[in-house]
């Protein structure tokens, strides 16, 4: 009852759409329908505040992913390396990326995974951090070298001896941000491009389109027209 519980906690906190109710409280906005329409730090950034990017970052990181592992931990006397354990911050990560509240749309979980991270394998928390701002710093590219720093997990967590429970962890977080990435919170194929180039992009650039520029402006072109 105690695990069920804490699964159940795990998901609602992690459901919470932390992005869509700063934008809905601070500019009176869907943050859905501006930019790249994704229920994230990077919209919140471009689209409500950057002030605002800082307190949305310290409840996801803490409160939706670190949270649901230290109650585990804490309250409920869990070993960090069980496997009942690592189900408690990849069911927060699936409520973040498929929120009932926002209609089974939501972010990409990257920080309630650093979240998780930060409180089960530190280490794999720094080299993932490490790759993600070494990529984005030469190639200013955070869609791909994101990706990369993720697919790269299980293999950190292999190198640092880690138990079998916080490998497959790792696998976990990169399943299920896949799987968020492909899905692109159902967002219809774009037309005039071929579904596998779609595909491609939505998993290494976390884009429909090549273009960056582009794919941020998209929202805002599409309120546009339905205002113009």
């Amino acid at each position: 009852m105690e695990l069920a519980g804490l699964y159940i906690y795990a998901y609602l906190v992690g459901a919470l759409p932390t992005a869509y109710i700063i934008g809905r409280l601070v500019r009176g906005i869907d943050i859905r329908e501006y930019g790249s329409g994704n229920v994230g730090g990077t919209n919140v950034f471009y689209n409500v505040g950057r002030a605002w990017t800082l307190p949305l970052g310290v409840i996801e990181i803490f409160v939706k992913g670190g949270s649901p592992v230290w109650i585990g931990m804490y309250a409920l006397d869990m070993e960090r390396t069980s496997f009942g354990l690592m189900g408690a911050p990849l069911i927060a990560i699936a409520g973040n990326n498929w929120s009932p509240f926002l209609r089974f749309t939501g972010g990409r979980g990257i920080a309630l995974a650093s979240g998780a991270l930060f409180a089960l394998a530190p280490w794999e928390l720094l080299a993932f951090a490490s790759v993600a701002i070494a990529g984005w710093a030469i190639f200013r590219s955070s869609g791909v070298w994101g990706y990369v720093s993720l697919a790269l997990l299980p293999l950190w967590s292999l190198l640092f001896g880690d138990p079998a429970a916080i490998t497959w962890f790792c696998v976990g977080i990169l399943v299920l941000v896949s799987a968020k990435r492909l899905t692109s919170n159902w967002t219809p194929m774009p037309e005039g491009l071929p579904r596998s180039q779609v595909l491609f992009n939505r998993l290494f650039r976390d884009r429909d389109v090549s273009r960056r520029e582009e794919w941020l402006n998209r929202g805002s072109r599409e309120m546009d027209k339905g205002t113009g």
